[in-house]
């Protein structure tokens, strides 16, 4: 699309085409109140776009008659140390501009119409409890505005304190990319909801599909951090649900390079388990799948269940281990190490490779040929007549502005 081009006048005599995209926040905003007016070509929209003292209002021109609905939008628009962050910021903004400019022009809140009041959860580049104030402050002044409900934030950690203060105030509040298990708890955030599934979900579809296969036990391998434990508790309350038995329940991962995989998964063979859900992310299932392979675990008479495990992540995991297994078994003393964020420079897989007795290497076709099943979200559905004009109407938005 065109660039936008900004107007000091109230006046639309000279209005020229532009985009409904327009970067909201800016470097230079001070406490001062400026007006500029925008075309939406795509919509045949116009609208003003005023900032005071950090905060921006965008509203359509024409209100006659109208009631204002004031709708909050709390996104870090200067955070710029994170490249995925920044996008997701930039991408969820023109995708809710669009949204609104579609509610506005298409009247379809009889006898009202919406203003978006965008506030940055991260006006200044500051960190630690600094930075946490500035996202509370961009909430209350969000709160102090009006607005009957707020969309954002983008992280987690920050969502999760913003959205304290709306339930407490019975607002409600959005998120599109929030996927913490803990806003799950309406206890809590009881006027929060996202658009953007938790991956509790992942037990709704590995139930259904143990269900559809006749199988009444399993056994749960689940890492030893806040997902894993979560996860594994609402495992066991769904197993209820679908009359399946849990008739094994191992931790398996605590995040620390010396982890006991092994023993772990020996442990929960021992049990007598056949079909293993193993709720962990991350690397966590990664690290489990081939330590179970190595094991000869993984064949006909097992069933392993992940989620979100890329095949092409676990095959690079496999060789990096027989990697390993073969510098050891040449009695070479160049052991290479797996990328690590730990301090140790050794992942938890390569601390089980560098410690079994076992030397032979784990043969990637035959030992993966069957009996491993993932569960990923859907995040595209290309085909589906709305995704696609949504997505191209999306897509022809300028991100850059």
């Amino acid at each position: 699309m065109n660039s936008a081009i900004q107007l000091t006048s109230n006046s639309i005599k000279n209005l020229a085409p532009s985009s409904s995209v327009t970067r909201a926040i800016d470097d230079n905003d001070v406490d001062t109140t400026r007006q500029q007016i925008f075309h939406d070509v795509a919509n045949n929209f116009t609208f003003t776009l005023t900032r005071k003292n950090g905060t921006a209002f965008i509203s359509p021109l024409e209100t006659t008659g109208l009631t204002e609905l004031k709708v909050g939008v709390l996104l870090p628009f200067h955070q710029k140390d994170n490249e995925w962050t920044k996008t997701i910021t930039l991408s969820g903004a023109s995708a809710i501009r669009m949204a609104v400019a579609e509610i506005n022009t298409g009247g379809l809140i009889p006898g009202a119409y919406i203003t978006l009041i965008e506030q940055d959860s991260y006006p200044k580049e500051v960190d630690g409890q600094a930075a946490i104030t500035q996202a509370i402050y961009s909430t209350v002044s969000l709160v102090h505005e009006g607005v009957i409900a707020v969309i954002g934030d983008i992280s987690s950690s920050w969502t999760s304190l913003s959205a304290l203060m709306t339930s407490t105030l019975d607002i409600p509040q959005c998120s599109f990319s929030a996927s913490a298990t803990a806003l799950s708890d309406k206890t809590q955030y009881h006027s929060f909801f996202r658009t953007i599934p938790t991956d509790l979900i992942y037990a709704d579809a590995a139930f259904s599909f143990i269900s559809s296969q006749g199988w009444t036990t399993i056994g749960v391998l689940y890492s030893g951090d806040d997902f894993g434990k979560q996860l594994s508790k609402d495992i066991i309350m769904k197993a209820r649900d679908h009359n399946i038995a849990i008739i094994g329940y191992q931790s398996f991962f605590d995040g620390e390079p010396t982890s006991n995989i092994q023993n772990s998964v020996d442990s929960l063979m021992e049990t007598g388990a056949r079909v293993i859900f193993v709720a962990a992310t991350d690397d966590a299932p990664l690290a489990a799948l081939v330590t179970a392979a190595h094991s000869g675990y993984i064949n006909n008479d097992n069933v392993w269940l992940t989620i979100g495990v890329d095949t092409n992540e676990l095959h690079q995991s496999v060789l990096s281990f027989n990697n390993i297994l073969s510098l050891r078994a040449n009695n070479s003393s160049e052991i290479t190490h797996s990328n690590s964020s730990n301090s140790s420079g050794v992942d938890a897989l390569t601390y089980v490779a560098q410690t079994t007795q076992k030397l032979t290497p784990i043969q990637y076709n035959s030992s993966f040929s069957g009996g491993v099943f993932g569960f990923d979200a859907i995040v595209s559905l290309p085909g589906y007549p709305p995704f696609d004009n949504f997505l191209q109407k999306w897509a022809s938005l300028d991100p850059s502005l």
